[in-house]
């Protein structure tokens, strides 16, 4: 019996893994160029990227990402969402996640989100929009209220841990309150994280066996995969 491949779930970083099965999202200059990494990816405007670049190139990402989502290349849009680390252009970062929202509404797309201090801001969203594809919350870092009022909202949320089950004590506590049907693990954009290293604190964390972890979150991704064909 062969064990299940590891999933890592939003990844920032390149190169082939032999046993690692990865969802690639695209950065700006990858975005530009249209150069895709081989695999699945995700495509969006990160809530930070306003900072440096002009609303006419903003513009042209958005032709970018459309494009990519009618020829049908993405797994998922995102990522995408808000961070009120970034006041001075908050009211450019709700714009362009509902452009982001509609766009994964209408290709029926997994919406990969980023969320600081937000997680007021994503419920009231969800109290007057109601979203028929999933929401992934990456690098999540709420509380146990914010998963069950979100999960309440959208049963369909998810919510992916990586480096933080390294050094937040309070989101390694988190973990447990997380049904194991709506977890995953990733690596982001940190070099030095090995997605086994990550599936073997979780696991010790959660108490369950590596494997059936493994098997768990592929699994959750191949229901997340079917949603979209």
């Amino acid at each position: 019996m062969t064990t299940a491949s590891y999933l890592d779930i939003h990844t920032h970083l390149r190169g082939q893994i032999e046993g690692v099965v990865s969802v690639s999202s695209l950065s700006l200059n990858e975005l530009k160029s249209l150069d895709l990494p081989q695999g699945d990816v995700c495509a969006g405007i990160h809530p930070w990227w306003p900072e440096d670049i002009s609303l006419d190139e903003i513009e042209e990402l958005k032709a970018a990402i459309k494009k990519l989502a009618e020829s049908n290349r993405l797994w998922g849009i995102g990522e995408t969402g808000l961070d009120r680390l970034y006041p001075e252009f908050f009211d450019l970062q709700k714009d362009l996640f509902q452009w982001h929202f509609d766009l994964a509404e209408t290709h029926q797309l997994p919406l990969v989100l980023h969320n600081v201090r937000s997680g007021s801001d994503f419920l009231e969203i969800l109290k007057n929009r109601r979203p028929s594809t999933p929401w992934l919350f990456h690098d999540f870092r709420g509380n146990e209220e914010l998963v069950a009022s979100l999960l309440k909202l959208h049963p369909d949320c998810y919510f992916s841990f990586g480096i933080s089950l390294d050094n937040s004590p309070q989101v390694r506590e988190l973990l447990g309150s997380i049904p194991l049907e709506h977890l995953f693990i990733e690596t982001d954009n940190q070099k030095h994280l090995d997605i086994h290293d990550l599936y073997l604190r979780a696991a010790e964390q959660l108490h369950v066996d590596l494997d059936f972890l493994k098997s768990q979150v592929m699994h959750n991704f191949k229901k997340l995969t079917r949603s979209i064909q």
